[in-house]
């Protein structure tokens, strides 16, 4: 099997420094749509024997921009960001300030978050969530290739859940639009490449 993750495109949310979790359902921004138009045209979608994606808005259109409008996307509620509950949408820099156990030492949301946004996801619930979306990927294609358009941390647990027990500290949020690729033989992963970026946008 691989299975090829990719990031949606910037949303208004990610710009401003927020968090971003499931209960977000943002649009791209103007340069989420770029982003997406830009790496897309550098992907060939054809290749792949199915694709899936979250519900939700961003990835979504990510998804049906990459795809071309392909009809045979899939969507699957396990996909869906991480549910940061109260945190959701909250300023990052403003979360840090009350927070500073909360937040790592390279501006993500740490693990202990969950004391002060009691209603969201704790990591070990995405773990499971995430190893359960795999597991059932190999066993539905175990010889195909699989595309799937989701979001930042979820897709670090993805790859902490195949590599490390689901111990995120060792993986960075890889940009918008970007792609993390797995191979799986015999029940073994292997990354292949990770936050590998198709595009490069015009500073002005």
């Amino acid at each position: 099997m691989e299975i090829i993750f990719v990031r949606h495109g910037q949303t208004d949310l990610n710009r401003s420094g927020c968090i971003q979790g499931s209960s977000t359902n943002e649009i791209l921004n103007g340069v989420g749509r770029e982003e997406a138009e830009k790496a897309g045209s550098n992907f060939n979608s054809k290749k792949f024997d199915v694709i899936y994606s979250s519900p939700l808005k961003r990835a979504l259109e990510t998804a049906e921009i990459f795809t071309h409008d392909r009809n045979d996307i899939i969507i699957d509620d396990r996909l869906k960001e991480i549910d940061f509950g109260e945190w959701d949408g909250q300023p990052v820099a403003k979360i840090e300030k009350k927070y500073p156990d909360a937040i790592d030492s390279w501006g993500q949301v740490g693990q202990s978050y969950i004391k002060y946004a009691p209603n969201g996801e704790t990591f070990e619930e995405l773990n499971q969530r995430c190893g359960q979306f795999l597991r059932d990927m190999a066993d539905r294609y175990p010889n195909s290739k699989i595309l799937v358009f989701c979001h930042g941390t979820l897709i670090r647990m993805m790859a902490a859940h195949y590599l490390t027990n689901g111990n995120m500290n060792n993986f960075e949020t890889i940009r918008n639009c970007a792609l993390v690729k797995f191979n799986y033989h015999n029940r073994s992963p292997r990354m292949v490449y990770y936050n590998r970026v198709l595009y490069e946008l015009t500073k002005e």
